[in-house]
């Protein structure tokens, strides 16, 4: 069985349970989780797991995320026989190809919003080494990466228009385990909305603060549960102080994927009013948006980046302009005040969730496409 080294920089983030849920559903590949820093002390994927920062030290793997050093990853991925490396974000990728290249394996990466979004002088102005090597790298892994894999049709269309090739860059959901996921009905009181994000300027937060005010300020009953952390949170509770409307709204912090899914679950909609950011970042997908829908949950977006991949307007949710308060309000009082229509819409969600991003189905899909890699690799199609 041909072995796939998952590489993750940082494993184990909360917010990134699709990461090892897709590397638990290899059936035809044997998956070997490599990070670059030291795991969470809570966390345990189930799977084998390498480390730079284990197998080398902070000061190997501090040199690799620099871009000055190679040679710890290309020994680990000689010591676990991989295959393939399957890198999560252009970052892991960018770092990853002169490894790789030393390893003699081919190299797929998936590309999850910001890194196929955030302009150059963006990503250069946050003065992280490894945005760093990622910008300077950039050219090369188009040149020279094996498989991209965007996982929507909006990310592609960023790719292709950042010079990498149309024949090998391949749009790919990557789905849920829907077995986790079951259809439920709300637990709440029917006038809830659940907010999950982390709390940044991409999701827009902001807008939907004042989305509940402009509720509130109709008579509205309408409570909002906003779940995630970020720098921005101080500044969106001072703004909901200012608003009024800080009785009605609930920051919980960062939670784990079982008690976000709580939340989703006792809410009778999903909001992820997502907008582009001064840097260029936009939503690749929206995997939160899948969760809700496998819940039976409708959901209220904006018509931004990728989630029309995840939301059919009309259909499984609706979508509205980016940065539109008041067109929010305007479909978040529809589907809460019409239960029926929330029903209607959460149930169709649920069947899109079910027929286009099961977890198990996507993951076969990916063997599909890793199996041809190795296929050009073995004919003399690879890349140096």
């Amino acid at each position: 069985m041909p072995r796939v080294a998952v590489l993750r920089h940082q494993l184990g983030v909360a917010s990134e349970p699709f990461v090892l849920e897709q590397a638990r559903r290899f059936t035809r590949y044997e998956p070997v989780l490599v990070g670059r820093d030291p795991l969470p002390a809570d966390a345990d994927p189930g799977l084998p797991v390498v480390t730079l920062a284990q197998r080398w030290g902070a000061g190997a793997a501090a040199g690799y995320a620099a871009g000055a050093l190679s040679w710890p990853l290309t020994r680990v991925l000689r010591e676990v026989r991989a295959d393939v490396v399957l890198a999560h974000f252009g970052v892991e990728g960018a770092h990853a190809l002169p490894s790789a290249q030393r390893a003699g394996v081919p190299l797929a990466t998936v590309f999850h919003g910001f890194d196929a979004t955030c302009t150059r002088a963006a990503l250069l102005r946050a003065r992280r080494a490894s945005w760093v090597t990622y910008v300077r790298r950039l050219p090369r892994l188009a040149r020279h990466g094996d498989l991209f894999l965007p996982v929507s049709g909006h990310l592609r269309e960023r790719l292709l228009a950042r010079g990498f090739p149309a024949d090998r860059t391949v749009t790919h959901h990557l789905g849920l385990d829907l077995g986790k996921v079951p259809a439920a009905a709300p637990a709440g009181d029917g006038r809830t909305v659940v907010h999950v994000a982390r709390l940044v300027e991409k999701k827009g937060t902001e807008h939907l603060l004042r989305a509940v005010a402009l509720l509130a300020a109709r008579g509205g009953d309408v409570r909002l549960v906003c779940v995630g952390d970020g720098p921005l949170r101080g500044a969106l509770e001072r703004l909901a102080r200012e608003l009024g409307i800080a009785g009605r709204v609930v920051f919980t912090g960062a939670l784990a994927n079982p008690d976000v899914l709580a939340h989703v679950t006792a809410a009778s909609v999903l909001c992820l009013p997502s907008v582009t950011a001064r840097s260029g970042d936009q939503e690749g997908l929206g995997q939160v948006l899948l969760e809700a829908g496998a819940l039976g949950r409708p959901v209220v977006a904006t018509a931004h980046g990728g989630i029309p991949s995840a939301v059919v307007d009309g259909v499984t949710g609706l979508l509205v302009p980016e940065a539109d308060p008041a067109a929010l309000a305007g479909a978040l009082a529809r589907l809460l005040d019409d239960p029926a229509l929330a029903r209607r819409t959460g149930e169709a969600a649920r069947a899109h969730v079910l027929r286009s991003f099961d977890v198990a189905r996507q993951t076969g899909r990916l063997e599909d496409l890793l199996d041809g890699v190795l296929a050009a690799r073995g004919a003399g199609g690879g890349r140096r």
